[in-house]
Order: C-alpha cells, then structure tokens, then sequence
C-alpha cells in the first residue's frame, strides 16, 4: 500500500515539475513576443 501512495506521489512530482519547466517557456516565449511587438510598434511611429 506505501509503495503505490509513494509511486503517486512521485509522479505528482514529476507532473508538478513538468507543469513549471511549461510554465517558465511560455513566459520566456511572451517576453520574446512582447520585445518583437515592442520593436513593430516603434518602428511603425
């Protein structure tokens, strides 16, 4: 019975762990968009 509840546990971990890492790239990616519009906007004035 501990080994399965140590088993979930494990893969909630590794979810959570996967959930950050996703997390971390689409604010990467929305900063490197944000930057990209910022330079369109300025160009275009």
């Amino acid at each position: 019975m501990s080994s399965g509840l140590i088993a979930l546990l494990d893969d909630v971990a590794a979810i959570a762990k996967v959930a950050a890492a996703s997390l971390d790239d689409a604010a990467a990616q929305a900063v490197k968009v944000g930057g990209k519009a910022t330079g369109i906007v300025i160009d275009d004035a």
